[in-house]
């Protein structure tokens, strides 16, 4: 039969000719080519959109741009380094000092007749969310111009997220005291007492008890595993890592607290403000020993001291940090005690060291003024440090108005 015949009666017809014996892909061997195909195919589109993000976005829009792992303070700011802090909610811009700050250039040794602030806290004092000029230090050290003269007084902001009166206290021995400052204000966070205990676990000791050094573990040299490395590769050569972890940076938080809502405060860092929390006086004991490390430090040196307590979001106003109260198990629509923050205060008055409590104060304004803090981030927007710096400022001015007064008079 010819080859039209066949056709005619619906025969397949080779156009090359018959090809007896051609190799047909068995069944294992036609799967692991489709998963070829597949991952080919997830390459190809990744390829494609990392060729998008590095046109259009920045490439250092992460902390680990500016922060780096510490020896001595677990963790610090890169000295010189620059880069943007986003998330769904704000865009930031980082620019650190010489001396590792999130502020300006301060010259050492003091010019005369300045008095200089240093500013110690964490990320509320950093200013995560708000450009460096928005924190209340910047505020602050403007209304102190106003009242005092241009370049009179300096605030120093020495900030840094998930810093505690542990890590404080070795910065200020380390660096602090080097600026030479006329005051110290220390702003203690609600989770502070949950990080030192932390801290206290990696920290190095003298013999009498003196804090030498608290090490992260990868700044000690430990060899990280397979997937650390290949996500540190992923995450130095790839826009696509910054541009997913962006979006899912607040989940990844929660997981490395595993999400825990227990009450206990070895593991949950708002364990003081749940129902369920069940703690004892020591939970306290680790952050009132390095509170007076530091008043005693600073004593001898005769440099004023004062610690400042503030409230979170969900203590200011049943408005505030409507999504992280739901993200972290606390209820929506509720005005949550300030307990922690004002057993803090009578801690620092009983033990001679100044105190300030914005948690009242804070209250009042959230009734007329919405919002003070992010709704999901939880931390100040700029209007909440315009807030913080005014409530600062009416404390600490009377202090530095003798404190010059005094100075002149010894002249």
């Amino acid at each position: 039969m010819s080859s039209i015949e066949r056709a005619i009666a619906g025969e397949a017809v080779d156009p090359g000719g018959p090809r007896a014996g051609a190799p047909r892909l068995s069944g294992p061997a036609q799967t692991v080519l489709h998963i070829v195909l597949v991952i080919a195919s997830v390459l190809f589109a990744l390829g494609a959109v990392e060729v998008v993000l590095r046109l259009s976005t920045p490439r250092e829009i992460m902390r680990y741009f500016f922060v780096t792992s510490d020896a001595t303070l677990h963790h610090r700011f890169i000295p010189g380094a620059t880069g943007r802090y986003q998330s769904t909610e704000f865009n930031t811009s980082y620019r650190i000092s010489s001396a590792g700050l999130r502020d300006r250039e301060f010259a050492v040794p003091k010019p005369a007749g300045t008095f200089r602030i240093l500013m110690l806290g964490d990320s509320f004092t950093e200013g995560d969310g708000v450009e460096a000029q928005d924190t209340f230090s910047k505020r602050l050290e403007s209304m102190l111009a106003g009242r005092f003269g241009e370049g009179r007084v300096e605030v120093v902001n020495a900030g840094v997220g998930s810093y505690s009166p542990l890590l404080e206290f070795l910065y200020l021995t380390k660096s602090g005291l080097a600026l030479a400052p006329d005051m110290v204000i220390l702003n203690y966070d609600l989770s502070d007492a949950f990080d030192d205990i932390t801290y206290s676990k990696l920290t190095r000791f003298s013999p009498d008890g003196v804090p030498l050094g608290a090490a992260a573990p990868e700044a000690e040299g430990e060899n990280p595993g397979i997937l650390v490395r290949v996500k540190d590769f992923i995450k130095d050569h790839t826009r696509l890592y910054n541009f997913v972890r962006v979006r899912i940076d607040r989940y990844l938080e929660g997981v490395r607290h595993e999400g825990n809502f227990s009450g206990d405060l070895r593991y949950d860092k708002y364990a003081m403000l749940r129902e369920n929390y069940h703690g004892t006086a020591s939970d306290w004991n680790l952050s009132e020993r390095y509170l007076l490390m530091i008043r005693d430090t600073l004593r001898s040196r005769n440099i004023d001291f004062l610690v400042n307590v503030y409230p979170y979001g969900m203590q200011a106003s049943t408005r505030e940090w409507a999504v992280g109260r739901r993200f972290w198990g606390f209820r929506p629509d509720t005005l949550y005690s300030t307990w922690p923050q004002d057993h803090i205060e009578r801690f620092c008055r009983d033990n001679g060291i100044g105190a300030i409590n914005m948690c009242a104060d804070f209250r009042d304004t959230a009734r007329a003024v919405f919002p003070l803090y992010w709704p999901d981030n939880g931390h100040w927007k700029p209007r909440g440090h315009l807030v913080a710096a005014e409530l600062m400022r009416r404390d600490v001015e009377p202090l530095i108005e003798s404190r010059l007064r005094a100075s002149s008079l010894d002249r």
